[in-house]
């Protein structure tokens, strides 16, 4: 598929978008990242807010934290609703390994290149970013990324102002330290206008998102309404030699009642995939039903046997 450009390459298009995200988010920031039950436990201040929606806000809130407390190993949300207006943010800066979520930056500073160097994606670079988005292919991101470098890699973080996003050191994947914070962001620039990726550049990236394989759709897409166009990203990834897992989940939502949104949960050191995929979907579900007013609502148990690790710390 032919991309053409049109970002002109300024960053003060996102400065606006991260300003905003960075504000609104600090105010609902818990204590230091730690476990669950221990952040909310510590909490002085709502993680969600808004000005024009305080009662959107208190239910998001409730929750999040009601979905969240007591649920093992670390957690990390954020959310971002109505042109930014409403955004919640528990341990929004705390650090996490990307697992395969990191696939998404990957993408951003491939398409930001093309969008430097004046041209069209390649046939075989449009092969291997499809490959690395919809089946989450390990080989493909590690081409992709080589082809890069980290020098490009960052650059797209720099302009997208993800500062507190860092590369690994051995260039894998999986393993850069992402934040929810930063992760708002970057869905934001898949979404918004912005001086990073031009019109087509974000919807050749949703595109790719929204065609994620079917066994990989699990994680911020539960519960989501019915008809709207969602994209996603998901990784899965356990610690070398345990049952402890790294489990995250990204994603926008376009065309629901409450307009476009997007979700981030991060998890750390949950006893198993299935456990860090249970406590992302039902904070999703939480999440959407919070948004289109509803308060009831709750995760049907998933029939379906968790995949390997997503193997992204070799890539």
């Amino acid at each position: 598929m032919p991309i053409h450009r049109t970002a002109s390459g300024s960053r003060d298009g996102t400065r606006t978008l991260v300003a905003v995200l960075t504000a609104a988010l600090a105010v609902g920031t818990p204590s230091a990242a730690g476990s669950v039950t221990g952040s909310v436990a510590g909490a002085r201040e709502p993680i969600c807010v808004s000005e024009s929606r305080p009662e959107a806000a208190k239910r998001l809130n409730e929750r999040i934290l009601r979905e969240t407390d007591g649920r093992e190993g670390t957690v990390a949300v954020g959310v971002s609703a109505y042109d930014g207006d409403l955004t919640c943010g528990l341990d929004p800066d705390a650090g996490f390994d990307a697992a395969s979520v990191g696939k998404v930056v990957v993408l951003g500073a491939l398409l930001r290149t093309a969008v430097d160097e004046g041209r069209e994606l390649t046939a075989e670079e449009e092969r291997l970013a499809t490959d690395m988005i919809t089946v989450s292919d390990n080989d493909a991101a590690g081409e992709l990324y080589g082809r890069l470098g980290s020098e490009r890699v960052q650059r797209f973080l720099d302009l997208a102002g993800m500062d507190q996003t860092k590369l690994h050191p051995e260039n894998y994947v999986g393993l850069m330290r992402i934040t929810a914070g930063d992760q708002l962001v970057l869905l934001g620039l898949l979404r918004t206008d912005n001086d990073v990726l031009g019109a087509d550049e974000r919807s050749y990236a949703r595109g790719l998102m929204g065609d994620v394989v079917e066994d990989q759709r699990w994680g911020v897409s539960g519960g989501a309404p019915e008809g709207a166009e969602v994209y996603l990203k998901n990784g899965w990834l356990p610690h070398k030699g345990t049952d402890t897992w790294r489990v995250n989940s990204v994603g926008g939502f376009r065309g629901t009642p409450a307009g476009d949104y997007d979700l981030v949960v991060l998890t750390d050191d949950g006893p198993g995939m299935r456990y860090g995929v249970e406590t992302i979907e039902s904070v999703a579900v939480g999440v959407h039903s919070a948004l289109a007013g509803g308060e009831g609502r709750t995760q049907r148990p998933r029939a379906w046997s968790p995949p390997p690790s997503d193997g992204s710390d070799r890539a």
